[in-house]
């Protein structure tokens, strides 16, 4: 789509090299999640496209008979609904305006096409900086509690009050929780295992422990 990916920054190398190195294998998560497999933008794996790739969703389709049996009557109208996961570099407005110009471009000249844009819900993307040192402490705490060095991966989410801390206080925000992606989170049957909950007070403890000691410094290199 023209203009979509025009102020995507790409990702660093040090990124794409972590999440090659996580042990994921795509096949167990398509069994885990019920599909026979999947697609997205070619030169990024599967991983690549949730975490560091901006993303274009249909999340909602409906129009014409919908109930049970045969019907021939052509619907006079149908409806979409369009998301999108945006990264850092991209303005939504722009965004929105390439996706408008796309559909209009490509609308046959007997449809008549409106579309109503929801800018007020628009947020730029949020990332904090990979060498940032609270994140580097919360891998350390991390290490301490399992006993194990943790894996650092990415997580596409909706959370814009990241990019609020940071202009308007100057401030990175570190999201530090312990729900697992097996909990399903957010889904119908979402669960959380009672073990996060001493997991997290005891690395809570830990992280504010050793930033009152040690404050926020970043490694020497």
């Amino acid at each position: 789509m023209k203009g979509f990916y025009d102020d995507v920054r790409p990702p660093s190398n040090a990124a794409r090299a972590a999440i090659a190195e996580l042990p994921f294998s795509e096949e167990r998560y398509f069994a885990a999640i019920g599909a026979p497999g999947g697609t997205g933008e070619t030169g990024y794996s599967l991983l690549e496209r949730q975490w560091l790739r901006p993303t274009l969703e249909l999340n909602g389709l409906w129009g014409g008979y919908e109930g049970p049996g045969t019907k021939t009557v052509i619907p006079s109208l149908a409806r979409a609904k369009i998301t999108c996961r945006l990264v850092p570099g991209q303005e939504p407005k722009a965004v929105t305006a390439a996706i408008a110009r796309h559909l209009r471009e490509h609308c046959p000249p007997c449809v008549t096409l409106e579309i109503h844009s929801d800018d007020g819900h628009g947020s730029k993307a949020y990332a904090i900086p990979e060498d940032h040192p609270g994140l580097l402490l919360a891998e350390r705490v991390l290490k301490e509690v399992y006993g194990k060095p943790s894996l650092r991966v990415r997580m596409g989410a909706t959370i814009p009050i990241g990019l609020i801390f940071r202009e308007a206080l100057g401030a990175e925000t570190v999201f530090f929780s312990f729900s697992t992606a097996d909990e399903d989170y957010h889904a119908p049957n979402e669960f959380f295992r009672l073990q996060r909950l001493t997991d997290g007070l005891k690395a809570w403890i830990r992280y504010w422990e050793l930033l009152g000691q040690e404050g926020l410094r970043r490694p020497v290199e």
